[in-house]
């Protein structure tokens, strides 16, 4: 018996993260299409075509979906005959140090308090390696990345046991709270019973489930959350959720703890079984087809013949015809998905023109606008996140000046994904992040400097009031990080690197960003008040 190597185990690791990073399962793409072919909101309808335009182009260009390449959760189970000479976790640890540079990964590991980056994805207590045992001698490792847009949603109760009918009310409850900020439309995984850490873990875990493997109360939490009418990206619409998966595990007589663990639309997970007898490696077989969303969006004959056929996956989904009339013949698509010009003004406004703004903005522009329009940008940007917002309040309380003008500037809610070439640098995935967390920072910044739009995901809460008559917030749709790239046309310049890639401010050269939705105009208008008020109800 041969036992597996080190570098043989960092190398399948490497391999499974860009697998999951790039190509999402097919239960997963088939639940969004089906949301997709089901909805009946025009705004919703714009957003899951941006989300599937979004995957087939991060397949295509083998590039990842979503800038917030999350940190790294590990499943491994290990046969109890397999052979280990090794150390797993050195072998997983260093598959993400080489998976950093090579996929390319955005570095998200910081140290909690100081806030210092690794800079590697690695450090106290990540990458996150959960060991358990099964038959057999090989080896099997699932990587499941995990971004904070969602993860920062989750929540815990310790509920009563006499509370067991009160499980359902928190579940929905989370979703409510959470609205548009977790990327929706979401998987929502639960966790019932165990211990307060066995919970949260039985959440997780379930995330890695089939989409449409739900039983009679998954499926009765599923159309309890979906009637809240949150919809893709917290706009409104049909589908809030995609599924529901609940754990449960037996727990203390006095005791009832429940978790829920929300994911993103983009539920990346992919697998890598490790045959210490043969020292072979194979990527499991739900994962390994290397142009699955290009077939399965492309053309239904070509996807018949090269991926039904050879992948099986008419069998562990659907029949070759059920899949025909799923998924759209190539003349089809292109007039779907091809022009995403064309799409927004189709779906989102109806017969309303589109504006075309050049920064920077003035007051005028903006006033124009009301929630629900569909805006189009060129020129310069700004990112800012978190730590640049920080520090911009720092300087400004200092009497000191910026180096950058934010006069008529629009602010990029965008921690992107960068890499460093002979010639600057290059965007490889720029999509937004959660709003929310700038919200109690926005006054301010406002207050100092005439900027006139914001572009986030989700919304900020009570925010109208504050961008009255001076500033619009615009939706871009959530993890369409790979979408966002060819608007992107030059990286003009970086300011603050040392606070990070994802918190540096960068200064992108824009054409045509969007499509944008108007979330919250400048006359006190919020769409996502007005959907969270329905919700509520």
């Amino acid at each position: 018996m041969n036992a597996l190597k080190s570098q043989l185990v960092a190398d399948a690791v490497e391999e499974i993260i860009r697998q999951a990073q790039t190509r999402l399962p097919p239960d997963v793409v088939e639940g969004l299409v089906v949301a997709r072919d089901t909805e009946t909101d025009k705004t919703a309808t714009a957003q899951l075509d941006a989300i599937l335009e979004n995957i087939s182009i991060a397949d295509d260009r083998a590039i990842p979906m979503c800038q917030d390449t999350g940190i790294l959760v590990f499943f491994v189970e290990i046969g109890r005959d397999a052979c280990i000479v090794l150390d797993l976790d050195w072998a997983i640890r260093e598959g993400v140090k080489q998976a950093t540079n090579s996929v390319p990964l955005r570095p998200n590991a910081v140290e909690p308090l100081t806030r210092l980056n690794s800079g590697d994805n690695t450090g106290d207590g990540l990458p996150d390696i959960n060991y358990s045992f099964k038959d057999g001698k090989a080896i099997t490792i699932t990587v499941a990345p995990k971004g904070a847009g969602s993860e920062n949603m989750s929540a815990f109760r310790m509920l009563k046991p006499s509370q067991v009918g009160s499980v359902k009310d928190f579940v929905v409850e989370t979703v409510q709270k959470a609205g548009g900020m977790p990327c929706p439309p979401i998987i929502v995984g639960v966790g019932i019973g165990g211990s307060f850490d066995k919970s949260a873990r039985l959440a997780k875990r379930s995330l890695l489930r089939n989409l449409g493997d739900m039983d009679e109360y998954e499926q009765e939490l599923l159309e309890a959350i979906n009637s809240l009418g949150i919809g893709p990206m917290g706009l409104g619409g049909r589908t809030t959720a995609l599924a529901v998966h609940v754990e449960k595990a037996h727990c203390h007589t006095a005791s009832l703890p429940v978790a829920v663990n929300i994911q993103c639309w983009a539920n990346r997970h992919a697998s890598v079984t490790l045959d210490a007898g043969h020292d072979l490696t194979h990527l499991s077989e739900q994962y390994k087809t290397m142009h699955h969303l290009t077939e399965q969006h492309s053309n239904k004959h070509h996807l018949v013949e090269q991926h039904l056929n050879e992948h099986h996956l008419a069998e562990r989904h659907m029949n070759k015809h059920q899949l025909a009339e799923r998924h759209m013949n190539k003349h089809q698509l292109a007039e779907q998905h091809s022009n995403k010009h064309q799409l927004a003004e189709q779906h989102m406004a109806g017969k309303n023109v589109p504006h075309h703004l050049t920064t920077p903005l003035t007051r005028d522009d903006i006033m124009e606008l009301q929630a629900g329009d569909i805006v189009y940008l060129s020129g310069t940007i700004y990112t800012a996140r978190d730590e640049a917002h920080l520090r911009i309040l720092e300087l400004t309380d200092e009497g000191k000046p910026l180096p950058f003008d934010l006069e008529g500037a629009v602010l990029y809610h965008c921690g992107p994904l960068m890499q460093k070439n002979k010639g600057g640098w290059r965007t490889v995935a720029a999509g937004p992040t959660t709003s929310a967390r700038m919200t109690e920072m926005t006054p301010q910044v406002l207050d100092n400097y005439n900027v006139r739009a914001i572009i986030g995901k989700g919304g900020m809460k009570n925010i109208a009031p504050v961008l009255e008559d001076r500033c619009v917030y615009l939706a871009y749709t959530g993890g369409c990080a790979a979408l966002a790239v060819d608007m992107i046309k030059d990286v003009r310049g970086v300011h603050w690197l040392d606070l990070g890639m994802p918190e540096a401010v960068w200064v992108l050269e824009v054409e045509n960003f969007g499509p944008l939705i108007v979330g919250v105009d400048a006359k006190g208008r919020d769409l996502y008040e007005e959907v969270s008020g329905l919700a509520l109800k």
